[in-house]
């Protein structure tokens, strides 16, 4: 997945023409909140396990302009709601991360970005709660409706670290896709 979306933004950056690409207009701070849509998969002691659930999440960043088309982007992100990962009610809590986001802009109001994250959050279960950590990475679109208002999907998709819980080794993937409005500053 990783050499797609390096494929991908190379790619992007191949055919963009730089006459109408203006990096300048994703610089600056930004703020969003997105719906977003959560494909868990556990696997645990020999059984896997997938479920699909919704969650509302925030993100702050700040881009760079880097040349006419180029952007670099950095931020965090923050789920606000508690992602069932199971049918016996396991849970993903406190999902955060930080990311880097190099982009480009293909027109002056849309950009085209791969994401590399930092992430982590809590598995509640119901004997126990453990930490977990690992990496996400995805591909995104932004594209401003006006000079400050923009439309933002992306997806990202998480591996966890592998954990042992009570003697069972357990590993947790999710693929995020996300859907939401953003303001730049």
């Amino acid at each position: 997945m990783k050499k797609y979306v390096i494929a991908t933004a190379v790619a992007a950056a191949a055919f963009a023409p730089a006459a109408f690409a203006q990096a300048k207009n994703f610089e600056g701070f930004s703020v969003l909140g997105a719906v977003n849509v959560n494909s868990n998969k556990v696997d645990s002691a020999g059984s896997s396990e997938s479920k699909t659930t919704s969650t509302v999440g925030i993100q702050a960043g700040y881009d760079f302009a880097l040349g006419e088309s180029f952007v670099l982007g950095l931020g965090a992100s923050l789920n606000l709601g508690d992602s069932e990962i199971t049918s016996s009610g396991a849970k993903l809590k406190n999902a955060t991360g930080v990311y880097i986001a190099p982009g480009i802009a293909v027109s002056k109001d849309t950009l085209v970005y791969a994401k590399l994250a930092s992430i982590s959050g809590k598995i509640d279960v119901t004997s126990a709660s453990y930490d977990i950590s690992g990496l996400g990475y995805g591909i995104g679109v932004r594209s401003f409706i006006n000079k400050n208002v923009f439309l933002q999907g992306e997806y990202v998709y998480n591996k966890y670290d592998e954990k042992t819980l009570n003697t069972t080794l357990v590993k947790n993937e999710t693929g995020v896709l996300s859907f939401g409005v953003g303001y730049k500053f």
